[in-house]
């Protein structure tokens, strides 16, 4: 592709984030402006902001490539992904909100955590914090790889330099104008995002020969088999419930429900991010599906290497490179509209929750405490970055680990926490202990008897953390009348 146009419209692109940034900036006096917004997010900005912050690269690239190789099974994923989020927006969001309010206006689920269980050593916010940082690392690894397979693919930039590319970009825009930057500048991100899966899908649908149903791999099509013909069997969906399990431990999830402006805005951006990202997987896998027919017979499917760079390598081959630079751009703005809250949730947590540096914090002038926060997402985006760059994996892998082990880590506390009054510190603790083991023990597995170990890591350690927590809180002392006092007033308000 002539570089000459991509170039405008990744210029256009950039100019804008940055735009966005240094206005919201101007708005931006404390910690609260910087890591929620002040708690004043609208319904439109909140459903398309959650929606955005979920898809990541892995919507655009590894989608595609799941469906382009393994058919139409590969809807299970994203079907699995969109019932969890729609759960958690209808379970948590609107106790979320309330119960961190309450919680003397806490910012981060870890503070929310500490105040929730009146926990005076501190235990559960360092734990807490510790954990979150470790997974949204590897998230942040996951967005970064994706870029540079783009830069790659663009401009020929090797993996080394497209991810550290790739950082510097992402890192810009979060650093200057925070939680409100990262959030009104995903909602143009979303919509980038939806325009260009559209115009390529309608494209490879017009590129379609008549005998598309006459996939040479049995069970392309078939959404109930592998590409073999072989029925899918119960561990296959025990399996793609840890996608729908994660998304009740995902952070920067959590986070917009406690930034939005008011409970009575859940449904409405609920329903809305819900269509959305129906939409966005729709599209995405329906692209991988007809991408396979398409460049078949287009005489392109020699070309097409690694898997996960179908949605670029269809940008360039069907469209004309006007057209291919706004599409190629879609992908960017899919990897930094998840990079971008990651960034700035580990920087929120390194900055108020990790010992040492939140005593340091808790000292020095707000305005410090931002440029404090920004120093810090700095440190972790390079954490993020070196990853990659000592251990190559896929985006998929990348994802699947950070996607698992934070919602096996702490959904089932969230849960627990927001829904019974019983629930004590003692259980928080063994719950996100065994819940980030279990996960992370499973990721580093492969194989085992009929595939055990390949399992999503959410489905086992989201079932061991919720047994773990209720044994425990059950085998300790019942929580404190100070504990339960903030519970009925979270939970029982009506506002």
């Amino acid at each position: 592709m002539a570089t000459q146009w991509i170039i405008v419209p990744f210029g256009a692109y950039f100019l804008l984030l940055i735009g966005i940034a240094v206005l919201r900036a101007r708005r931006m006096r404390n910690m609260s402006d910087y890591v929620l917004g002040a708690r004043r997010l609208g319904s439109f900005t909140t459903a398309l902001s959650t929606g955005s912050s979920t898809t990541s690269a892995w919507t655009m690239l590894s989608l595609p490539a799941l469906a382009y190789v393994g058919g139409a099974v590969a809807w299970w994923i994203p079907a699995s992904a969109v019932i969890g989020i729609w759960l958690s927006w209808s379970l948590l969001a609107k106790r979320l909100r309330r119960y961190t309010v309450e919680a003397r206006d806490a910012l981060t689920i870890p503070e929310f955590f500490e105040t929730r269980f009146d926990d005076r050593s501190g235990a559960i916010r360092t734990l807490a914090s510790l954990v979150t940082i470790l997974f949204v690392v590897f998230y942040i690894s996951s967005g970064l790889v994706g870029g540079s397979k783009l830069l790659e693919t663009i401009f020929g930039i090797e993996p080394v330099a497209g991810v550290v590319l790739t950082l510097a970009a992402v890192g810009s825009y979060t650093l200057i104008g925070g939680f409100l930057a990262v959030s009104r500048t995903d909602v143009f991100q979303a919509l980038l995002m939806l325009a260009s899966l559209l115009l390529i899908a309608v494209t490879l649908a017009l590129n379609l020969s008549p005998t598309i149903g006459a996939e040479d791999r049995t069970g392309f099509w078939n959404p109930f088999s592998d590409v073999d013909g072989a029925i899918l069997t119960p561990l296959f969906f025990l399996s793609t419930a840890g996608w729908a399990l994660g998304a009740f431990g995902a952070q920067r999830i959590l986070q917009r429900f406690m930034a939005l402006e008011s409970r009575a805005r859940v449904e409405g951006s609920r329903n809305l991010s819900v269509v959305w990202l129906i939409a966005v997987y729709g599209l995405a896998l329906a692209v991988g599906l007809m991408a396979h027919s398409a460049l078949a017979d287009a005489g392109l499917l020699d070309q097409l290497g690694d898997s996960e760079r179908v949605y670029l390598d269809v940008s360039e081959f069907f469209f004309h490179p006007a057209v291919a630079g706004l599409l190629l751009t879609a992908v960017i703005a899919a990897v930094m509209s998840t990079a971008d809250s990651q960034l700035l949730l580990a920087s929120a947590v390194a900055t108020g929750d990790l010992p040492g540096i939140r005593e340091y914090a808790a000292r020095i002038q707000e305005k410090s405490r931002v440029w404090l926060g920004r120093a810090l997402l700095v440190v972790i985006g390079c954490v993020g970055a070196a990853i990659p760059i000592l251990h190559p994996e896929s985006i998929f892998e990348f994802v699947s680990y950070a996607w698992g082990g934070m919602g096996a880590a702490f959904g089932p506390v969230t849960i627990l926490a927001l829904y019974w009054r019983r629930f004590n510190r003692w259980g928080a603790v063994i719950s996100i202990l065994s819940g980030t083991l279990v996960a992370s023990i499973w990721a580093l597995q492969s194989g085992g008897p009929g595939g055990i170990w390949d399992v999503q890591p959410a489905t086992p350690g989201f079932i061991v953390s919720m047994l773990a927590g209720v044994v425990a809180c059950l085998l300790t002392a019942p929580p404190s009348d100070r504990v339960l006092d903030l519970f009925d007033r979270a939970t029982c308000a009506t506002t």
